[in-house]
């Protein structure tokens, strides 16, 4: 298994400490460094920076087509992926698109493949369909705050996809972000988690509770956890008080807050079935050079 970074601009480091942040990864046994992408090249042009300060393979995962143009992602990705000396790996999912997504990612990855020879794209996958067509046409699914058993279950479908398209099941790679908060203060670690957490699980008002990340999440069993937090949140609730109602049996099991010892086991179990699992860094009280560093020792591989 590949044991990746992930890092995005939630931490405030300027160029140097990012050149710092890639060798000391390097140097912790981490095999590869990762960033969401935004509106700009910057993510691409971090990748670039990270592999010229470490050697390491890097990767963007996952670009919503419902942001950008695919010219402009082709064009970004292939520059990416001559510059970091082939060592990149370019994520790509559907964003906001609504009107038959699924068509929608298997023309974007036709309409990429031409254009990025060599390039391993991964799809953004977390319902059956969309794990299906990885599984069909992708290089890799690119899941999110999974259980240990939602990777299992995600797995099972790319396969029963690879094979439908006559293809080796294994030849489908599985990458995940697992995220970590972790801080000496484990109440301001939990916090900052759950937060992050919800901003992801919660529906939004009259959205379709079986679609995207809250149909990801009831799958998981987290259907009445969610709907009473919704109602909670209907009702005037703030964020920290949905983040201190959120019970810890649902956080432990997407992912790690706490204090460093223990980070690095907890990580372990949730990777367990991955191809690349990725210790994506949550900031808790700081978002610096120096908490970065915690975090990122407390997981590494060699721990």
């Amino acid at each position: 298994m590949e044991i990746g970074l992930g890092i995005d601009s939630r931490y405030a480091l300027s160029q140097e400490e990012h050149r710092t942040i890639a060798q000391e990864a390097a140097a912790l046994g981490y095999q590869s460094l990762w960033t969401p992408i935004g509106s700009t090249r910057e993510p691409f042009d971090l990748c670039v920076l990270w592999h010229e300060s470490s050697g390491l393979g890097t990767g963007i995962a996952v670009a919503p087509i419902s942001g950008w143009a695919i010219d402009d992602l082709a064009a970004l990705a292939k520059e990416t992926h001559r510059r970091c000396a082939g060592r990149f790996t370019f994520g790509v999912g559907s964003g906001r698109v609504t009107d038959a997504p699924i068509r929608a990612m298997r023309d974007a990855i036709g309409a990429l493949r031409p254009r990025l020879p060599g390039v391993r794209i991964y799809l953004g996958a977390l319902g059956p369909q969309m794990l299906h067509l990885a599984g069909e046409s992708a290089d890799g699914a690119a899941l999110n705050w999974c259980s240990a058993e939602q990777v299992t279950w995600s797995r099972e479908r790319v396969a029963e996809g690879a094979r439908r398209a006559g293809r080796e099941p294994r030849s489908v790679g599985l990458h995940e972000y697992i995220r970590v908060c972790v801080d000496e203060d484990e109440s301001a670690a939990r916090t900052a988690f759950a937060k992050m957490a919800l901003t992801y699980a919660l529906a939004h008002t009259g959205a379709d509770k079986t679609k995207g990340y809250r149909g990801h999440f009831a799958r998981m069993g987290f259907d009445a956890v969610l709907d009473e937090l919704e109602s909670r949140r209907a009702a005037g609730a703030d964020e920290d008080e949905l983040a201190a109602r959120c019970p810890d049996t649902f956080l432990r099991r997407v992912g790690y807050w706490g204090a460093p010892k223990g980070a690095r086991q907890a990580f372990a179990k949730l990777a367990a079935g991955l191809d690349i699992a990725v210790v994506r860094l949550v900031p808790a009280r700081r978002n610096d050079l120096a908490a970065a560093r915690l975090a990122m020792t407390a997981c590494a591989p060699g721990s």
